[in-house]
This record gives C-alpha cells, sequence and structure tokens, in this order.
C-alpha cells in the first residue's frame, strides 16, 4: 500500500513540475539564436526549454533503469547465496540429527553393558 502512495504522489509531483516547465516556455516563447558546436541556428525559446526538460526526462529514465538493473542482478545473487546457504545448514542440521541419534544409541549400549556388568557382578556374588 505505502509503494502505490509513493508512485502516485511522486507522478503528481511529475505533472505539476511539467505543467510548470510548459507555463514557463509559454511564456518564454520569443525567438533566440543558438551556438552549438560550429553551427548557428535561431529556435523558439520554449522549444529549448521544452527540449531541455525533455532529454533531462531521458536521462534520469536512464538511470532508473540503470539502477533497477543492477538492483536485479543483486537480488538473483543474493538469492543464489541464500540457496547455498540453506543447502548448507540442512546438510550441518542432518549431521547434527545423525551424531545425536549416534549418541543416544551408544548412551543406551553403556547403559545396556553396565547394567549387564552389575547383573553379572551379582550372580558372581551369590555364587559365592
Amino acid at each position: 500500500m505505502k509503494l502505490k502512495v509513493n508512485m502516485e504522489f511522486k507522478f503528481i509531483i511529475s505533472l505539476l513540475f511539467s505543467v510548470l516547465v510548459a507555463i514557463f516556455a509559454i511564456q518564454n516563447a520569443r525567438s533566440v539564436e543558438i551556438n552549438f558546436l560550429f553551427t548557428k541556428f535561431t529556435i523558439s525559446q520554449a522549444v529549448v526549454i521544452l527540449g531541455s526538460a525533455v532529454i533531462g526526462a531521458l536521462i534520469v529514465l536512464l538511470l532508473g533503469i540503470i539502477k533497477q538493473i543492477k538492483q536485479g542482478v543483486k537480488i538473483k545473487q543474493l538469492k543464489k547465496e541464500i540457496e547455498i546457504i540453506t543447502e548448507e545448514r540442512n546438510k550441518l542440521q542432518a549431521n547434527i540429527d545423525e551424531y545425536s541419534i549416534s549418541s543416544i544409541e551408544e548412551e543406551k549400549k553403556i547403559e545396556c553393558n553396565n547394567e549387564k556388568a552389575i547383573l553379572e557382578n551379582e550372580d558372581i556374588i551369590e555364587v559365592q
């Protein structure tokens, strides 16, 4: 929900900025002489303002796309790392479970051997 509100807010701000740029361009619509590299030409100042705004918007869009691509690559890399770590954790947990089971079995064997030894000692004592 927060993302949707944030996107709507940004859209409204962008529209307001676009309207302000358009109003500014219309109010400054006289012809101006432009010197660019080795050429000279006369063009409406409004066209220069709007063209600059469009070029700026395209640059921001391009930078945003590049950032999203980098984030997507990072997300994929982190997901792979999560898979590797999860597999390693599962293997370690299996080792712990196996060790616990073998420890319990060994303790039971020791208890059984102790009980046998106690019974044998009692039998020896009774025989004497």
